[in-house]
């Protein structure tokens, strides 16, 4: 089991691996953070968390699940972040961070070199956190979010 501890003034953030009896919550939580155009279904939700190769972690602070990430890393030593979900309550506490701090390591443990993802051109707090981590916009994928909602590619070096 992975488990990271991050403390704050209030309480510590545990980062730990994803449970099999948390679906329902993380499923909620995509649905709350993305718009329906870009939130998963359970079957994709549940695709992604039983991948041979990905990585999935929650954070907890206090029992209570604040977000989760999930990420690849391919054969050719790429790695993706798949998605990266925070409840609202818990944004600009540290909680992201802390999500990409871990995927970013655990990427680096595997072999990866290079990291990419996608973010909506319409979510600028989204995109100004990923730039805050070393992100940098490559590409514009237009339709990306089943043709409803455009998206820029981003890409961090490990």
């Amino acid at each position: 089991m992975h488990v990271v501890q991050k403390t704050t003034p209030e309480q510590p953030l545990l980062i730990r691996d994803v449970r099999r009896d948390e679906i329902q919550r993380l499923y909620d939580i995509d649905q709350i953070c993305f718009p329906a155009y870009a939130a998963y279904s359970r079957v994709e939700l549940l695709f992604f968390l039983n991948h041979e190769s990905s990585i999935s972690r929650v954070a907890e602070r206090d029992g209570k699940v604040l977000g989760f990430a999930i990420g690849q890393v391919k054969t050719n030593a790429q790695a993706h972040v798949v998605t990266i979900d925070v409840i609202p309550e818990a944004r600009r506490g540290m909680v992201g961070h802390a999500l990409m701090e871990t995927m970013h390591a655990e990427f680096r443990a595997r072999g990866a070199g290079q990291v990419s993802l996608e973010v909506d051109t319409r979510n600028d707090a989204a995109q100004q956190f990923y730039a805050d981590l070393g992100y940098v916009r490559t590409n514009f994928l237009r339709g990306y979010y089943k043709r409803r909602g455009d998206a820029y590619r981003m890409l961090l070096n490990l």
